[in-house]
């Protein structure tokens, strides 16, 4: 039989496919010219043989799964994972293979995108890369539009570690805040970090109902993602904390306060009050991205390994070194055992066995 005609000024091709132990003859246009129609029946059949369909997948670019997926399935998972992976295929995986139709990215293309971001990425971004592709491309195949993922054997490679954690030495944190002092919506939520451990996001989310000045204790029970959006709920739900806080911080907010009182009068009707204690002066919140000038200063002045999360650190460090009790801490970090907490701070804890023992030898002789 043949496998093309012509219709009018278009040629059509023929493709006979098994379904359910039938055959069954489909017809498709090729194109104005016989040529055009042959190239066009053999990519069909080739598509055929990948997928088991002969539309399904045959044009989808990464960006359109990508798209797909992420209204499909990245909507059900959590907000910050789902702020995560966006952000993760805005900056990392569309702009390299977003125009590439997914039937034509092998392994291959895969492993070398992985290995050319290890150079710039860190461990924990690295592997978030390999997660969303693996997700994405698993999805390609449950929706049929490839008959089986090409992640397949792609690795992940290994990649830069993270800078060495590690905390703000007095004259660093002095230095730093005297910087700040030019920018007090910024500085406002440095020192609030630094005097009670809660993580950016947490800070930035605090309203002032928030603050109880006559008990001296601020709750902590949201948190700001990286865009913006307000999440009504901490990292954990060991986040959801209320902690005490000292008489030079109740001033510190006590004075923030009174000046959004005299911003507001100054502003009038153009005051646009986001309820938020870490603002502006007309009133608008602050947000998570501005607080990377903490992190650029850092860099350009202070060795490496220090950021906005430093002054968590640097508080955590401060109250462990000084005898402050290990489970106290855990709970002012929000941290969900108290295990978790005797990990991330074991060189503290180390010093502070030897210096016990060192007593002990003092004392016992």
């Amino acid at each position: 039989m043949s496998f093309f005609r012509k219709r009018g000024k278009k040629w059509y091709y023929t493709i006979e496919l098994e379904s359910g132990g039938t055959r069954k003859r489909i017809e498709r246009v090729g194109g104005r010219t016989k040529a055009e129609a042959e190239k066009a029946r053999a990519a069909a059949l080739s598509e055929y043989t990948v997928t088991g369909s002969v539309d399904k997948g045959a044009k989808i670019t990464y960006r359109e799964l990508a798209d797909e997926w992420t209204k499909d399935n990245l909507s059900q998972r959590r907000a910050k994972t789902q702020e995560a992976y966006s952000s993760i295929l805005k900056n990392h995986l569309v702009p390299i293979i977003g125009d590439k139709r997914i039937r034509d990215i092998r392994p291959r293309d895969l492993q070398a995108l992985l290995n050319s971001e290890a150079k710039h990425v860190s461990v924990s971004l690295m592997r978030s890369l390999h997660a969303v592709l693996s997700l994405t491309f698993d999805f390609a195949v449950f929706c049929e539009y490839l008959k089986d993922t090409p992640m397949r054997g792609v690795v992940t490679p290994e990649a830069r570690p993270l800078a060495e954690r590690r905390a703000f030495t007095q004259e660093e944190f002095k230095e730093l805040t005297a910087y700040l002092e030019r920018r007090p919506e910024i500085l406002l939520p440095v020192l609030i970090s630094y005097h009670t451990g809660a993580r950016k996001g947490e800070v930035l989310a605090l309203t002032w109902e928030d603050i109880d000045f006559e008990e001296k204790k601020l709750r902590i029970n949201k948190t700001v993602l990286h865009n913006g959006t307000v999440q009504d709920t901490t990292k954990s739900k060991s986040g959801m904390r209320t902690i005490t806080i000292g008489e030079r911080l109740v001033k510190i907010l006590k004075a923030a306060h009174a000046q959004q009182a005299k911003d507001r009068l100054r502003y009038g009707k153009f005051y646009r009050d986001s309820g938020r204690v870490c603002r502006h002066e007309d009133g608008t919140a602050v947000r998570p991205p501005q607080m990377q000038v903490v992190g650029e200063y850092a860099r350009k002045h202070f060795p490496p390994g220090l950021c906005f999360h430093s002054l968590r650190h640097t508080h955590a460090t401060m109250l462990l070194e000084a005898g402050e009790d290990l489970e106290l801490v855990s709970k002012r970090l929000g941290h969900a055992s108290i295990s978790t907490t005797a990990k991330v701070y074991s060189h503290v804890l180390a010093h502070r066995e030897q210096a016990e023992r060192e007593i002990l030898d003092r004392v016992f002789v």
